[in-house]
């Protein structure tokens, strides 16, 4: 049996109920702006500084108030009402043209740089900015990843560690062989890794003919899934390089490596292909990593070319990373490295040279560091304890093309957290053209170890900069116009579920729902039909909900923090109203997972559904339901308070406003607590929803996030 192996070389919310509907004007929007006027040259110098700013204001047809001075003779000025940042800056360089100013300036906000504060962090260089790292603190700048990218470790299967707490989802155990299996049989839905270590005794009985070391319990799939996504900034264990998304383990490696049928549907199924006698795939992969390959030289055959052509062209799957090997060989001749449609990964040391081991030649993609001496160069895994069977959480430090390869997957994931419409093909693009260089002094060269050294900053900054990379998920509110109301936006790939927030005839809240839609050819506008529904009250789940379609809703979007929501009804009423991203929530490095999304209970609870929106460390919960009365009615629940990892509880809120369609008078918008909530989240995709609300007796409900 020919047969692939594992390739490592192991030694609160603080915020009032109210704020909701009153929050300041979004980041990336600002009044102000910075002028400095020149101090000679100009007959205007010996004016008060108040009329060299209105005669400023007059020749640039705006209007300008004074704010306060600042050092070394510039002033804060403010325009009347807040722009965006784009516009603000179109303006100040406008104001600089004039005679009387040396500079001008949009004023605006920075954020603090972002320093995780895990156990190991200082020990894991290779995350670093500089030339030989992979630049992750630059690219957590911009995104720290997100939970609707999905990353297949096809491996040994996993140990639920404490430092990848809440990132698996359900996977499957593909070793069909039990003696190879080692869990007492052969495929299951359980992808644990019991540990794959080789005996003497093994060697002469079951394994014999494998050709086999005696060997420790590797924990390969663990280690290769930390590198991937350990959960960040948390204070204890490593760093991954995706915080958030979540980890599908495919487990196809057992004692002694596993053989290519196994590997095969393992990659198969993690596409979302069928396999039979295996259950469909319900969460597929956009990233499949493969640190594994085989010692003997081959060229790559039809059997896996298919395999990894069906799975990219199955439309879900974005990349297969698959390590280069430790062979010190030309990548050529080794399967699957040498396969074509895949990203293979070579490893360079914390110097960005070749390290001695890896696998090298014209066809390699590019490298990733991967480590060569283990104290000083060694990459920071997650491991157990144990020697045969599991023992404990532990940390290792490993060396190998294995821990490169996630390296790479680790920054694809990130690439679609921003820019989740990637194709495969651009993917690569992006990956080899953002790559770093080579040092001249370097032992690396394109011709031996591909494009560069995977680089996460500029393959995030080339994937926004390509498809726009902006997710319109998060709360949107329309000003204090219209205090009370609001339309939450979760988008998944091309689509968006929005909810749209607003009171009925009789005052009370209500809602429309458009579940989907299409974006036009610049991807600036999503339409789509919009309805109104009824169903049974929240406390008596009977009848499916009604769902009558009230008309159409048009989301513009200007910018990736403004747009207009236009709506024509049925009735023949429309409008439209300028809308803004709602900032909300203490700026504070995240410590808890990121559970924005749409969630409900699937067919048994249709009709209703939760919106969850977090910033940072705060989760607004919006509960779209029934009353009492069977009529559509939402609830907000925006302060809650975590307490611990896993459990957020909080108020239950009702408001009234003004009725859909009246002029809004603020008099009429009011809020008022009635129940309190409880959010118990089990992993990434499941939780528990308790809530005690009007008085009824308290219930429970299982919510999962929705796919769609």
């Amino acid at each position: 049996m020919l047969r692939w192996c594992r390739i490592g070389l192991t030694s609160v919310l603080a915020l009032a109920a109210a704020s909701l509907f009153a929050a300041p004007a979004s980041e990336s929007t600002t009044r102000q702006l910075i002028v400095k006027f020149k101090d000679d040259g100009t007959t205007r110098r010996a004016l008060p500084l108040q009329n060299r700013l209105a005669l400023l204001a007059d020749d640039a047809g705006t209007t300008l108030s004074y704010v306060r001075p600042m050092a070394l003779d510039a002033h804060v000025v403010a325009l009347d009402h807040a722009v965006p940042l784009n516009e603000a800056r179109d303006i100040a360089a406008m104001l600089a043209t004039n005679a009387d100013v040396e500079y001008a300036q949009a004023d605006r906000w920075l954020k603090p740089s972002l320093l995780p504060n895990d156990e190991f962090i200082n020990q894991q260089t290779y995350l670093a900015d500089g030339p030989a790292g992979i630049s992750a603190f630059a690219a957590w700048e911009v995104t720290t990843g997100s939970s609707n990218v999905i990353v297949a470790v096809v491996d040994t299967g996993f140990r639920p560690h404490t430092g990848l707490a809440g990132r698996f989802v359900q996977g499957y155990d593909f070793v069909s062989d039990p003696a190879i299996a080692n869990d007492g049989d052969g495929r299951d839905p359980d992808a644990s890794d019991p540990g794959d270590w080789v005996s003497q005794a093994d060697k002469d009985g079951a394994l014999r003919g494998h050709d086999c070391s005696v060997a420790n319990s590797s924990w390969h799939g663990t280690a290769v899934a930390s590198v991937i996504g350990a959960n960040g900034n948390d204070h204890i264990w490593t760093a991954g390089i995706n915080w958030s998304a979540r980890i599908l383990p495919v487990r196809v490696l057992g004692k002694c490596g596993g053989s290519f049928s196994d590997i095969l549907d393992g990659v198969a199924w993690a596409a979302g292909l069928a396999v039979p006698g295996v259950p469909d795939n319900t969460t597929p992969a956009q990233v499949i990593n493969m640190s594994l390959g085989d010692d003997s030289t081959s060229p790559c055959a039809a059997a896996e070319q298919s395999v990894f052509n069906a799975a990219l062209a199955h439309g879900v799957t974005r990349a297969i990373v698959i390590a280069a090997g430790n062979q010190s060989d030309n990548v050529a001749n080794h399967v699957p490295a040498n396969c074509s449609g895949i990203i293979s990964v070579g490893a360079t040391t914390s110097a960005g040279n070749r390290t001695a081991y890896s696998n090298f030649g014209p066809t390699l993609t590019l490298s990733a560091p991967g480590g060569q001496y283990p104290q000083l160069d060694g990459i920071y895994t997650l491991a157990d304890s144990g020697k045969t069977t599991p023992a404990g959480d532990s940390v290792a430090i490993s060396n190998g093309t294995s821990f490169s390869a996630p390296m790479v997957s680790g920054v694809v994931s990130l690439m679609l957290a921003v820019a989740p419409n990637l194709t495969a093909d651009q993917v690569r693009a992006l990956l080899i053209s953002s790559a770093k260089p080579f040092s001249p002094l370097s032992n690396c060269s394109t011709s031996l170890c591909g494009a560069g050294i995977v680089n996460a900053q500029g393959a995030v900054q080339a994937a926004q900069a390509l498809i726009g990379g902006v997710n319109y998920t998060d709360l949107w509110w329309f000003g204090q116009a219209y205090n009370g109301t609001g339309i939450s936006i979760i988008e998944h790939h091309d689509v968006l579920f929005a909810t749209w927030y607003i009171y009925a005839a009789n005052g009370e809240g209500s809602w429309f729902v458009m579940p989907g839609g299409a974006w036009n050819a610049t991807h600036t506008l999503f339409s789509g039909a919009m309805y109104a529904t009824v169903g049974a009250p929240f406390d008596n789940y009977s009848p499916p909900a009604t769902l009558l379609q009230a008309g159409t809703l048009s989301l513009q979007f200007s910018d990736k923090s403004n747009g207009t929501l236009s709506y024509v009804l049925t009735t023949g009423q429309s409008g439209a109203i300028a809308m803004t991203r709602q900032p909300f929530g203490a700026v504070v490095a995240p410590t808890h997972l990121d559970y924005s999304d749409l969630w409900w209970g699937g067919t048994a609870q249709d009709g209703w559904g939760l919106t969850l929106n977090q910033h940072y460390d705060t989760l607004v919960a919006i509960w779209y339901t029934y009353g009492l009365d069977g009529k559509p009615v939402f609830y907000f629940i925006p302060n809650g308070t975590w307490i611990n990892g896993t459990t957020i509880s909080g108020a239950i809120y009702a408001t009234t406003g003004t009725p859909f369609g009246l002029p809004y008078n603020a008099v009429q918008f009011g809020i008022g607590t009635v129940g309190n909530a409880t959010f118990s989240f089990s992993d990434a995709s499941h939780a528990t929803f308790t809530y005690t609300i009007d008085g009824i007796a308290t219930q429970s409900k299982a919510v999962v996030r929705q796919a769609f």
